[in-house]
């Protein structure tokens, strides 16, 4: 079967879509977004399989002196594969099938960038085409759990839900980029961490996720203060993603931040079926969050 890939600027509106919708992390808006965000030039890998559009790969790029190449923007948590499988589709041939993109796409992609870095999704399970034509690829971790599924925290957590519950915590969903801001800054300068874009930009890359549907904020609510803030990201698709949390730092000693991760699996918009709380990979967020009784999935980083 012969494949052809075309590269597609998303600003110039010839992006497509596999199935009745876009991938989030495929969706224009968002890649615009973060386009204006990190400084990048956002672009939509097509690959046909015959004259049928069969696979995409959303992709940032960014010039330095002279030289461009591929990004992992810290905003964009996934950059990876959609393919159009047919329901009934033969292990075997949709195995192979992915091989074949997969080699595509690498040979394609380093012929064109000295420089690549991407991280796939939980979903592209089999990056064995990049090893094989000269890439590095290395795992990573992040923490999913399936709605239908009953979370079982440790009996710590467990203590610090019922502590946060008898002070009178409650959760509520509101848009305030401010009050996010606000946790976040305070959070940042008491862990030492640059966050790599302005806050001024954040906020603006979060109000326009929210005019557009594609996010929604949670906020613990104690003693009239917002203390705790969650940054959800959906398209209405079948995976909600949570990639920013901040929580003030006298409410985290009162059970705060677990009664927040837990109280969002109530709340997920409709047609969800999995929360993937964005990375597992920082050894202090991954040991609360494991400690939540969270499923741990590997993705996989691409570099060139």
């Amino acid at each position: 079967m012969t494949y052809s890939l075309k590269l597609i600027d998303v600003r110039e509106g010839q992006t497509r879509r596999i199935g009745a919708q876009y991938g989030f992390w495929h969706n224009p808006a968002f890649m615009e977004a973060i386009a204006t965000l990190h400084n990048v030039n956002p672009l939509q890998l097509q690959v046909f399989k015959g004259e049928e559009l069969f696979s995409i790969l959303p992709l940032y790029e960014r010039s330095k002196m002279g030289i461009k190449g591929i990004v992992a923007p810290v905003g964009a948590y996934y950059q990876g594969f959609s393919f159009a499988y047919e329901d009934n589709v033969h292990p075997a041939r949709k195995l192979l099938d992915t091989c074949a993109v997969c080699a595509e796409t690498a040979r394609f992609l380093a012929g064109r960038y000295r420089k690549l870095h991407m991280r796939l999704n939980p979903d592209n399970e089999d990056v064995r085409s990049f090893t094989w034509n000269g890439f590095k690829t290395a795992p990573l971790y992040t923490f999913r759990m399936r709605v239908v599924d009953e979370i079982q925290p440790l009996a710590d957590e467990r203590k610090k839900l019922r502590t946060a519950q008898k002070l009178g915590m409650v959760l509520e969903e509101r848009f305030d980029s401010e009050v996010f801001i606000r946790l976040q800054s305070d959070l940042d300068q008491r862990k030492n961490h640059k966050l790599g874009v302005s806050y001024s930009a954040l906020q603006s890359f979060l109000e326009k996720l929210f005019s557009v549907g594609l996010l929604k904020q949670f906020n613990v609510v104690w003693e009239d203060r917002r203390v705790s803030s969650n940054i959800l990201l959906h398209d209405g698709g079948r995976v909600a993603y949570t990639l920013f949390q901040a929580t003030a730092e006298d409410a985290l000693k009162k059970g705060a931040a677990t009664f927040h991760s837990l109280s969002l699996l109530k709340c997920l918009p409709a047609g969800s079926e999995i929360f993937d709380y964005c990375g597992a990979n920082v050894q202090e967020v991954a040991r609360f969050k494991a400690a939540l009784g969270l499923e741990l999935k590997h993705f996989y980083q691409i570099r060139l």
